[in-house]
């Protein structure tokens, strides 16, 4: 399929590292995806969406589950359906009254089945005080 521009939603299941492991212990998001082939081995692409990350129990409450907005704009070079790129962006986190926001960077690779797309990524924010950081598995229904 190879349309000039493809919109996608998906789901987004993510490990939390760095200082998110620290208090939670999986995330399931949602996102929307927009790809523009600019050409038959590069194309540009956006994501925004939210995740939930869930908390950890400690010293036998819970942690509260910590929300994630992650924005990001990069680029993809393809071959074959498979793909590899990068993307920068805005990520904003917030838990129980506390919200922190930064730089995010995400690198990725995939493959492109045409009307779907599975991509394993990792994703990390820098904010004050931290490193928000999470690998995970992203799977898009584009038309």
């Amino acid at each position: 399929d190879d349309k000039t521009f493809k919109f996608g939603l998906g789901t987004a299941i993510g490990i939390p590292l760095s200082d998110l492991k620290a208090s939670t212990t999986y995330g399931i998001g949602f996102e929307a995806i927009g790809v523009y082939n600019l050409s038959e081995s590069i194309a540009a692409f956006a994501e925004a969406g939210i995740h939930v990350f869930k908390g950890k129990a400690v010293y036998g409450g819970d942690a509260g589950s910590v929300l994630h907005i992650p924005v990001i704009a990069g680029a993809r070079f393809k071959i074959n359906g498979f793909f590899v790129g990068a993307g920068a962006g805005f990520g904003s986190w917030s838990s129980s009254g506390t919200s922190l926001s930064g730089f995010l960077y995400s690198p990725q690779i995939g493959y492109d089945l045409g009307k779907i797309q599975l991509l394993v990524h990792y994703t990390s924010g820098s904010v004050t005080g931290g490193t928000f950081s999470y690998a995970g598995l992203k799977f898009f229904r584009t038309f």
